[in-house]
């Protein structure tokens, strides 16, 4: 009896030590996720779809967390979730390997924390950004001023935001030419080529087309990846 009531209290003492262990993980890997959305906004080169990316690192980290703290519970689980995940579609590519990189740094961050190796991530999540921040930052004078645009808008859409754009990107842009459209029963696709006088101009056109226009998508690409 008495030795029943140790392994209890034994078993009780090392469940409350494991989930202390969690909450720490899941803190650390909130914490380094956010660093990582920082340093990618501040440090990358990635001009297509880079607010949208940063927006989803952190929660990418943790849903990541969330999946291997499942996955190491049961191996029923884990096989269930293999065949979920299975079935899921991205609609919109990744079409930057530097953007490809940084998701998998993030989705990296989750496996290492669910897991629960805090100290081994910590150390080696510390020693990567510190390369990525000292020696990897974006340098104006390795970006090339010219580049493609894709513009995706509504159908509804395309009449009236039309002339507009092209008023923006004649502001921004050194020249500004429309060289093909693409229309559907839903949405109208517009590519431009431009130049830039400077990095600058391209971070300011960004913020206008993103201010002006909620219900657009655009992608910025260097002339030579779509020539």
């Amino acid at each position: 009896m008495e030795y029943s009531n140790k392994l209890k209290q034994s078993l009780e003492t090392a469940g409350e030590a494991d989930y202390f262990i969690i909450i720490i993980s899941l803190f650390f890997c909130i914490i380094s996720s956010f660093i990582l959305r920082y340093v990618y906004r501040s440090k990358s080169n990635s001009l297509s779809s880079k607010i949208q990316i940063s927006s989803i690192i952190p929660l990418l980290s943790n849903i990541t967390f969330l999946v291997i703290l499942i996955v190491k519970s049961s191996l029923a689980l884990s096989l269930g979730l293999v065949g979920a995940l299975s079935v899921i579609r991205f609609r919109t590519p990744v079409k930057e390997p530097e953007d490809l990189a940084y998701l998998f740094f993030a989705i990296a961050l989750g496996i290492g924390y669910g897991a629960l190796q805090m100290y081994t991530t910590s150390i080696i999540f510390t020693v990567l950004i510190i390369i990525i921040w000292f020696f990897m930052s974006n340098k104006k004078e390795n970006i090339n001023n010219d580049f493609n645009i894709i513009i995706e808008c509504d159908a509804e859409k395309n009449q009236l935001y039309f002339d507009k754009i092209l008023d923006l990107l004649k502001v921004n842009c050194l020249e500004a030419n429309l060289v093909k459209i693409e229309k559907d029963l839903k949405t109208v696709t517009m590519y431009y080529k431009v130049s830039f006088g400077n990095s600058d101009n391209i971070k300011s056109l960004m913020s206008v087309l993103d201010k002006e226009f909620n219900d657009i998508k655009f992608s910025f690409y260097e002339n030579k990846i779509l020539d």
